[in-house]
């Protein structure tokens, strides 16, 4: 039997880790984002956050996803529904596809412990950890029948994303987003799943020294982007109130594309000191503030990092490769947010 699992929906909520033990009730969990912060554990509440965007190698960490569904394999739910007699608290402050795939996987846990999906379920799972793991940068077959149904399974999101909806969007309307996500993946799992086609282009805005501006189109953007040889890359949104969303990312951390320095450079600019509203990431993504976006230009962002790629070369690969731990998650997820 499934423990009993109470999703919290708090869009803009970023709390520390020990802000998060300290106020969040027993049997938390955090997904995604919503504790600033590299995975974690905490027996005694117990708490627990599975996260890959802050404070860690983006490449050997996996995504929410795959966290989540190894810690399930080895007994994360028996510590926290204290045998199916206290429910289980998840805290998210976006709905996006790992959010989505991770909260399937928690309330259907005993499906999953017990290795009782079907095959075109696994294989969803591996590849929506790759793909978000990686920010998009697997190349995928889109004639393929699996990668037609991941499609059809985070549809509404990528429609919210790309509607500008996403933004605006409130606790119940991205809690709704979730559990109809949930059940698309649940009819998959039953082999009732649809198909979408993958949709996925991308207009050149700018750029500099190998990266480009981009305006996405489609959940699979980025990963035709780097199918053409593209590296590097800051896609855009303009948001109702005028502002900007953007995400800033390279395919990996062998990438010349500094993103520590990016951040510091752009929070520089944007001339705030609040935490919510900072640039920030991982070391291979990450971009502006992600509720309240960017008051910057894009011509503003694109004459900041050209100034940073001509300036001079970043230091030693083991010193980028550690990734930054910076003020903020990535912003707006993605398929590889």
């Amino acid at each position: 039997m499934c423990p009993e699992i109470v999703l919290h929906v708090e869009p803009g909520v970023v709390k520390d880790w020990s802000a998060f033990c300290r106020e969040n009730p027993p049997h938390s969990i955090a997904l995604d984002g919503y504790v600033h912060g590299p995975p974690a554990y905490d027996p005694n509440g117990p708490h627990a956050n599975f996260d890959h965007h802050c404070g860690v190698n983006r490449l050997a960490t996996r995504s929410t996803t795959g966290q989540v569904l190894v810690a399930i394999l080895v007994g994360l739910l028996d510590k926290f529904s204290a045998r199916g007699t206290t429910p289980t608290h998840v805290f998210v402050n976006d709905c996006d596809q790992d959010v989505c795939m991770a909260y399937w996987m928690l309330t259907h846990s005993d499906q999953v412990r017990n290795l009782r999906i079907e095959m075109e379920l696994s294989q969803l799972i591996l590849i929506e950890d790759l793909m978000d793991a990686t920010a998009g940068a697997i190349p995928v077959d889109p004639d393929r029948s699996i990668i037609r149904k991941l499609t059809w399974a985070f549809e509404l999101y990528d429609q919210a994303r790309l509607s500008n909806a996403l933004g605006q969007m409130n606790g119940d309307e991205m809690r709704c987003l979730i559990e109809e996500t949930s059940a698309r993946i649940s009819r998959i799992a039953l082999s009732q799943g649809q198909e979408s086609e993958l949709c996925g282009s991308y207009d050149v805005l700018g750029g500099g020294q190998g990266w480009q501006m981009i305006r996405e189109y489609g959940q699979y953007a980025r990963t035709k982007l780097f199918a053409k040889g593209v590296r590097a890359f800051v896609a855009l949104q303009e948001l109702p109130t005028g502002r900007y969303a953007y995400t800033v990312g390279r395919m990996s951390p062998f990438v010349r594309f500094p993103l520590d320095r990016i951040f510091s450079t752009l929070n520089g600019l944007e001339g705030s000191t609040a935490d919510h509203e900072q640039w920030g990431g991982s070391d291979t993504i990450g971009g502006s503030p992600r509720r309240c976006g960017s008051r910057l230009t894009p011509r503003e962002v694109e004459q900041a990092i050209e100034q940073i790629m001509c300036d001079r070369p970043e230091g030693p690969l083991s010193k980028t490769y550690d990734g930054p731990s910076g003020p903020s998650p990535e912003p707006h997820g993605s398929a590889g947010g």
